[in-house]
């Protein structure tokens, strides 16, 4: 006979162990994604960490060339490299944030610029369609700089 209150799953399984065991492994879960997750307390921080596949280095890697890191900072991580006789500048960030305002600034001097996930890679004539097609990425152009200025009375 079965006690007054326990209810019992058509298989002979206590439904309230079940639930108990389902708290116990999402608790447990929640414990291993604090300690060993993305920003974890036991694995390296956000902070520290730099863009996996889109770092200076490894798109450098990638276009041919050997980067030489000219700013290391927190929202930024520059470095220049030489590929077939042309300089590239390559930047990666640690956030869309920091990623966008350095172009917005960039832009405001002209250029061209390739911008994929977490990086930018700044473009000449001669590297744009070479770098498009090892890096992917879109391609940006900055503000035209004609050098022809309009007349101060507007006419």
């Amino acid at each position: 006979m079965k006690a007054r209150g326990t209810v019992l799953a058509p298989s002979g399984i206590d439904r309230t162990a079940v639930r108990w065991a389902a708290l116990i492994l999402l608790f447990l879960l929640g414990v291993v994604e604090l300690l060993w997750g993305p920003g974890g307390l036991v694995g390296t921080s956000q902070a520290a960490q730099r863009p996996g596949p889109s770092s200076v280095e490894e798109l450098a890697r990638r276009i041919g060339c050997t980067a030489e890191i000219t700013t290391d900072a927190a929202d930024l991580r520059q470095g220049m490299c030489t590929s077939g006789g042309e300089e590239v500048w390559i930047a990666s960030f640690p956030t869309r944030r920091a990623q966008d305002a350095w172009t917005t600034e960039a832009q405001a001097y002209g250029g061209s610029y390739l911008v994929g996930d977490g990086w930018v890679v700044v473009l000449s004539d001669a590297t744009a369609g070479v770098l498009h097609g090892l890096l992917g990425g879109t391609i940006v152009s900055g503000a035209e700089h004609t050098g022809a200025h309009a007349p101060a009375d507007g006419g």
